[in-house]
């Protein structure tokens, strides 16, 4: 077992991303646990332009490598993220995710 994960940003290995029954883009897995074998996630995720429901399954943490999002937070103001950002959003949110623009984001998902 190695002590370190490596891949690229340039990479075509994906997978996809389902939520529930509903594929809601591609993700490529860079890890999905820490150290100590808890569960954490991240990775690189791209999207085409699309809607969905999305509940933050833990804490996530996002870069966004290219395009834009709209994330609608109900009872909260909407987060618009592009090309460049960086945000954080708590475990168990609910919300609506619309892909304005082909998306890709590298992420790390914690206390899960």
């Amino acid at each position: 077992m190695s002590n370190y994960s490596k891949s690229s940003s340039l990479t075509n290995d994906y997978e996809p991303f389902m939520i529930g029954d509903k594929q809601a883009g591609e993700v490529h897995w860079l890890t999905t646990t820490n150290s100590s074998g808890a569960a954490t996630y991240s990775g690189l995720w791209r999207c085409d332009p699309m809607t969905f429901e999305y509940e933050f399954p833990g804490d996530e943490y996002i870069q966004v490598l290219d395009g834009s999002l709209l994330i609608e937070i109900p009872g909260e103001e909407d987060v618009q993220l592009q090309k460049g950002e960086i945000a954080a959003f708590n475990k168990g949110m609910k919300t609506i995710w619309t892909i304005q623009s082909a998306f890709k984001k590298f992420f790390v998902i914690s206390n899960c």
